[in-house]
Formats: structure tokens, sequence, C-alpha cells
């Protein structure tokens, strides 16, 4: 059996839990012998058996939405959410974009493949799926942002796996507008800390959701560009977007970002 072929066995057992929790012979065997495939079966088998404990006399669709709730709710309890994920396409490429039950916990700016997405979440989430629907006010606000109809977004957040002081920077740099610009040493005194300016640019490097918090908005002191997670081109394109000039250093050229790149504002207003 492939990890192919035990993943449509798998989908065929959560869209009906009355195939029950028992595995056949061979997929008993791949899953020993997987451990992907095995923390999947972990997590589906729990969500089987919690059909079965709810059923009783009830629909079979309804002890469904009722499993899952209660499984939603006990994932949420113990911190492992469980993640809906889909993606649109946008001019720095496709972005992934992965939302829980207390908001958007993923961005992902440098992913074409799904598979690898999802595998990526499943390192710290469970129950990760597609789902269109879910993910559809993310979608729409990232989408007018690239459209050029959206300078704001009203969507929640979720920092939960994020250390104390990395959800400091973060949610400073949310109160960063859309055309401004700040430096590593300006949200350090923000936050408190007028010393950490390297410990701000690492925390960036951690930024679970970019775009929505904004992290390309913080350049260096100098007005270079600094560092981005999703690469220089990513957050030039950004910042191009918000209405900042990107000098390409001595090359000239506004195709390419050159390691000494400036933001040049076009408004002529300090960061």
């Amino acid at each position: 059996m492939t990890c192919k072929q035990f993943s449509r066995d798998l989908d065929l057992r959560l869209s009906d839990p009355r195939r029950g929790a028992t595995l056949t012979a061979t997929a008993r065997r791949h899953v020993a012998q997987c451990l992907q495939c095995r923390r999947l079966w972990t997590r589906a088998e729990q969500f089987i058996r919690m059909c079965d404990a709810v059923a009783g006399d009830a629909l079979p669709a309804t002890a469904v939405r009722s499993a899952r709730q209660r499984f939603e709710q006990a994932l949420e309890r113990t911190s492992q959410p469980a993640v809906r994920f889909d993606w649109l396409q946008t001019p720095v490429g496709r972005v992934f974009v992965g939302v829980s039950a207390r908001g958007v916990c993923d961005v992902t700016v440098d992913e074409t493949s799904a598979d690898r997405y999802r595998a990526r979440l499943d390192i710290w989430a469970t129950d990760v799926q597609r789902d269109p629907r879910a993910v559809a006010p993310a979608i729409a606000e990232i989408n007018s942002y690239f459209a050029g109809h959206r300078t704001r977004f009203s969507l929640t957040v979720d920092l939960r796996l994020a250390s104390p002081f990395t959800a400091r920077v973060l949610r400073a740099i949310r109160q960063i507008p859309f055309g401004r610009v700040a430096s590593y040493g300006d949200i350090a005194a923000r936050i408190g800390a007028p010393r950490a300016s390297r410990a701000v640019g690492c925390a960036l490097g951690r930024n679970p959701v970019p775009i929505i918090v904004p992290c390309h908005r913080v350049i260096a002191g100098t007005r270079r560009l600094g560092g981005y997670s999703g690469g220089l081109a990513v957050k030039r394109a950004l910042l191009e977007l918000e209405g900042h000039m990107v000098a390409g250093g001595a090359t000239g050229r506004r195709s390419a970002v050159a390691p000494g790149s400036r933001v040049v504002d076009r408004a002529a207003r300090p960061g």
C-alpha cells in the first residue's frame, strides 16, 4: 500500500465513520512503516471512536457533526489546532493560507505544493484539511489587498505558538499603517526593549502570518531593505504595492533587488 492509497482509504473512513476504526492488515503494515501516515491514523482513529461514542440513535450525519465539534474543541484545549487551508494566486506567486478556530494561523508565500504545505502544518497542527469555504474570508481580504482596494486587514490572527516576545513584536508591527515603514530599532523601542533590534529581526523571521502582519514594512535604520523570510523580491513587491520606491543601489534596476537596495518614501515622510 502506498501513502496515496492509504490517504484515500482514510478519506473514506472519515467521510463515513461507520466503516470503523479497524484497519486492514495491509493498511496496518503500511502504518507501521510510515511515520506520517501513522500520525494521520492516530488522529483519525480518535475522531472515528468519538463518532461511535456520540452516535447513539442519532442520524449518522448528526453524529459526525457532533463528534467533529467535540474533537476540534479538544484540540483547541491542547493547543494543537485543527487547521483548514486554501491558496490563491497573487502578484508575488501562490500564497497558502491556514486558519484555525482562533483566526489566521499561517500565511506562506514561498510554497507551490499543497502536499508539502500540508506536511509542514502537520508538524504542529492536527486535522489539517483543505477547506476553501473556511478560508474564504481571509482569501477575499488578501485578494482585495493585492488589487489595491484594501489598506488594512480586519482578520483575527492566531499567534498561540509564538513566544511572548515574538507575539509582542508582531502586535507592534500590525500598528504600522499602510504606506509607512519603521526600522528594527523603532519596533524595539515600541515594545520597551530599545536594545533588542537584532532580536526583533529574529522575531520577524518567525512571523507565521506575513502580509497580514506586515513585517515587510520593517526595514533597516539606514532605510535599506533588511531581510525577509519570503525573499527580498517579495518584500520589494509588497513595498512598491504600498507606494514606496525601492532604489536598486548602484545597479539602478527596478526589476531586481540589489543587496544595497534602499526604500525611498514617495511622500517624503520618515518611517
